[in-house]
């Protein structure tokens, strides 16, 4: 019988992001991790179109602004999780704990793996919720850029 599901399984992995932009730069052998089992994910692209009128009539659409991406992520809490440490920053960049993030989920019924990953990330909070069956943390990010879904990943 087949398993009744109403969402992806996944896994957040990181790795300490060196530089900046929207690409995958990160320094010789950096440390990386699987953070954590993922609950939840979301993620809203930023980005505003505006519609082109001509005479009235609707022709085509402009890429108006992109506004950093949002993310947020709803793990399983464990305390020998490979949490990055978010106050040292990392070489190239100014910010503390700048990341890349990968979200791979996996869906057996479809027989490969959903990657998202999320380049030059700031986690902006997080947060502990203590529950009766398990505890879990909340992280909210802000990325710089993103690929995803695709069926290849960087980190696992």
């Amino acid at each position: 019988m087949t398993e009744v599901r109403n969402a992806l399984e996944g896994q957040l992995s990181w790795v300490y992001a060196s530089g900046s932009g929207t690409t995958w730069a990160t320094a010789s052998a950096p440390a990386s991790a699987v953070m954590a089992y993922c609950r939840s994910f979301t993620f809203d692209s930023g980005r505003t179109t505006q519609q082109i009128m001509d005479r009235g009539v609707p022709t085509h659409h402009k890429l108006v602004s992109k506004q950093p991406i949002t993310v947020t992520f709803n793990v399983a809490y464990g305390v020998t999780a490979n949490y990055p440490n978010v106050t040292a920053p990392g070489s190239g960049h100014s910010v503390p704990g700048l990341l890349h993030l990968e979200y791979k989920s996996t869906a057996p019924e479809q027989g490969a793996a959903i990657y998202h990953q999320f380049h030059g990330v700031v986690p902006n909070s997080m947060s502990f919720q203590e529950g009766e069956t398990e505890n879990t943390m909340s992280f909210q990010c802000v990325a710089l850029g993103m690929v995803g879904a695709t069926a290849s990943g960087y980190l696992g």
